[in-house]
């Protein structure tokens, strides 16, 4: 027969606790610092009555105590571990023990898991204290007690899970129970595969009703009075069971205290087992009345209806978008056919919460004039359907918010006070764009706390960049910009991937840097957002001296502020002017205004550049568009160094960095320049003239100028004698 001898450790410590090897081979290990709280339950087992059993939950150390306790007795250690397979062996763990026992030196006695000992083997424990020199200590599970009659009598110590510690956070987890938590710093905190393999082989080592009763309570959640019913286990059974596992720390008598506990329980079951498991647990809770969102959770996971489809379509209405997404699948194939079509219109408005795309499939091959039918239809660009007689503000914000046209009258704040979690998401922003200015912080800040959906999180994200971009704060629009981007899918954008990605292009054309390409639909064309996106390529084009090319978009835009920045850039003054004084006329925004009277200088006499620029800072200090009050400032401020007013010049110069919000800091040129503007950056900044640098690079003057030109505008300098010292590194 196998020697099961528990390992001797002479320097074990009080301070340490060693891992051991379960029955079924997987290492399960306890909290380094666990026996500090065992100090009381030590001295019991070596110096206290001759007889002591150890017991106490899962995984709250038993072996470990009892592997101290050997470790520091001074006494002769005799010590074994009985196992289930030789629970049935007569005399197993007697036969390991008698050949080493002495009559005359004191002996400690020691038997871990001694519920898998023979009753034989226990009466012979019981008939060792006969001998005054020998002392008995035990370790007793709480769920498997075949024994508990014979050892009633002995000193019992009763380990419980460990207190807080320097770590509450793990200690919440874990609760307390010491090898979760060694289990829990094995994988740093997380919940880990060491976590979760610990978590496993705790509750399977206590048996198979334990286990069973485990994964009976992560099915039923909240509803733990039905555990009985569900496992067919007598109250007072069940009841054992639960109290079991909260002794041990990991089911606080409502929930397991490790978040995902029923996750990785249900997901460890063999799936034909999960189902039956769901499909009892619903049964049992519909026929106790539990709430219908309950219900459905375990009929989504069994793909069973209990109750009916009117049960799925209800728990929708209040379950979470996934659940609910998931309760109208099942409706949908089970449903009769005269329902389909309500089904998967309300299975559609589910899906747009949290992916435009799904709906879309869900929805495009249905027929009529439903409001939800026709967003989707213009979420992708098809406008063929037509109109409905009723045309409720929500549908008409979704119409204006893709085409840019309202189609009736509509009070934005009433919208945003009566929105809720199915409201349509691009109305709810579309009227929020409409909100006076007063208004707008408060909305976007409500807005943003109730969103917890994706594509209201999205929406909102390209509101902020708007807003950003509003008031010329380059960082903040690149930001919301990619985290719009980056918040769904691009099929799930559809047609308004237009939207962000406007911002995210005039964003890395003002940094002077490509944007990460993006499919664009043809469709984008038919919407509102078609021309706004060939702005902002038009400038990206620009930045990146692609003039050709964005001189092709704003053209095809109707941009008359870019067209002529773009002919400035191809060395059309006079082209330029003529489409500038045309849009200075056309329009009374400042902004509008301060840009083109900015762009108009740079055609001007040079006589008259300083009173064309003051006038379009005054114009854009007003209207607050920082990024274009700074490009104004550095005009004037170069105009100024060309004049020799060289304090001006200077001052105008700093505060163009500042207004501007770009990259000032020692080595930002290097990121928001491109490859050829830092060339010509580097020898400008260490004194050549244009036409030493021309000569060089073997290119023109007029080539050279234009690179300075954008290269003071993106570093927001007034010249050459600004330019940052860095440059002269590359």
């Amino acid at each position: 027969m196998a020697d099961r001898r528990l390992p001797e450790h002479a320097d074990q410590r009080l301070t340490r606790s060693v891992p051991r090897r379960s029955n079924n081979g997987s290492r399960r290990s306890t909290d380094p610092h666990s026996l500090l709280e065992r100090e009381a339950a030590l001295r019991t087992v070596l110096f206290g009555p001759p007889q002591v059993v150890v017991s106490g939950g899962l995984g709250c150390g038993r072996s470990a105590l009892l592997r101290a306790a050997l470790a520091r007795s001074s006494a002769r250690v005799v010590s074994a571990t009985a196992v289930p397979s030789e629970r049935t062996v007569p005399f197993g763990i007697a036969n390991q023990l008698a050949p080493r026992l002495s009559p005359t030196q004191p002996t400690l006695v020691a038997v871990d898991d001694v519920q898998h000992s023979d009753p034989e083997s226990v009466a012979f424990l019981v008939w060792l204290r006969r001998f005054p020199d020998v002392r008995v200590v035990v370790t007793h599970s709480a769920t498997d007690s075949p024994h508990r009659a014979e050892l009633s009598t002995w000193e019992q110590v009763w380990l419980r899970p460990l207190s807080p510690d320097a770590t509450p956070e793990l200690h919440a987890l874990s609760g307390g129970n010491p090898a979760l938590l060694a289990a829990l710093r094995d994988d740093g905190g997380e919940i880990g595969p060491a976590t979760r393999r610990a978590f496993l082989d705790l509750l399977r080592g206590g048996g198979s009703a334990l286990f069973e009763a485990a994964c009976g309570l992560a099915a039923l959640g909240p509803h733990t009075s039905l555990l009985s019913a569900l496992t067919g286990r007598h109250q007072a059974a069940a009841t054992a069971l639960t109290s079991t596992l909260a002794d041990s720390g990991l089911f606080d008598g409502r929930q397991f205290r490790l978040p995902g506990a029923a996750e990785i329980l249900l997901g460890a079951l063999p799936r034909v087992h999960a189902v039956a498991l769901h499909e009892r647990a619903a049964m049992l809770l519909h026929d106790a009345g539990a709430p219908d969102t309950d219900i459905a959770a375990h009929c989504v996971a069994a793909q069973t209806v209990v109750g009916g489809t009117d049960l799925l379509r209800r728990a929708a209405r209040s379950a979470t978008s996934e659940l609910a997404a998931e309760s109208l699948r099942l409706a949908l194939r089970t449903c009769d056919p005269a329902d389909a079509r309500a089904v998967r219109l309300e299975l559609g408005q589910v899906q747009w919460r949290t992916d435009p795309a799904a709906a879309a499939r869900t929805l495009l091959p249905c027929s009529g004039l439903d409001p939800v039918v026709l967003r989707a239809r213009w979420w992708q660009g098809d406008f063929s359907l037509g109109l409905p007689d009723l045309r409720p503000a929500e549908l008409s914000l979704c119409h204006e918010f893709i085409t840019g046209r309202a189609l009736s009258p509509v009070d934005p704040e009433g919208v945003l006070q009566r929105q809720h979690a199915d409201s349509a998401p691009e109305a709810v922003v579309q009227a929020l764009r409409q909100i006076g200015p007063a208004r707008f912080e408060h909305w976007l800040t409500a807005l943003t706390r109730q969103a917890g959906e994706p594509t209201m999180r999205a929406l909102l994200d390209c509101v902020r960049a708007e807003d950003a971009w509003r008031r010329g704060d380059v960082a903040a629009t690149a930001a919301s910009a990619k985290a719009a981007l980056a918040g769904l899918s691009a099929d799930a954008w559809g047609v308004v991937i237009g939207f962000p990605l406007r911002f995210a292009l005039l964003a890395d054309a003002a940094l002077g840097r490509e944007t990460e390409p993006h499919h664009v639909p043809d469709a984008v064309f038919r919407t509102v957002f078609g021309p706004r996106y060939r702005h902002a390529r038009g400038h990206h084009h620009l930045a990146l001296n692609r003039p050709h090319a964005a001189l092709d978009d704003f053209t095809a835009c109707g941009d008359r502020l870019g067209a002529a920045e773009a002919r400035l850039a191809l060395g059309q003054p006079w082209p330029a002017k003529a489409l500038l004084e045309q849009e200075i006329a056309a329009t009374a925004d400042p902004r509008t205004t301060g840009i083109a009277l900015r762009l108009l200088a740079r055609t001007a006499a040079r006589a008259d550049r300083p009173r064309l620029l003051r006038e379009a800072v005054r114009k854009l200090e007003h209207a607050g568009d920082r990024l274009e009050l700074s490009r104004a400032l550095a005009d004037l401020g170069r105009d100024q160094r060309d004049r020799g007013v060289l304090a001006e010049a200077r001052l105008l110069g700093r505060r163009a960095r500042r207004e501007s919000g770009l990259p000032g800091e020692p080595g930002a040129a290097q990121g928001v320049l491109s490859a050829a503007e830092r060339r010509v950056a580097a020898l400008a900044a260490a004194g050549h003239s244009n036409r030493e640098i021309g000569l060089r690079l073997c290119v023109t003057v007029s080539t050279v100028e234009q690179h300075l030109t954008r290269v003071y505008r993106k570093l927001e300098v007034a010249g050459r004698d600004d330019l940052p010292r860095e440059l002269l590194t590359r």
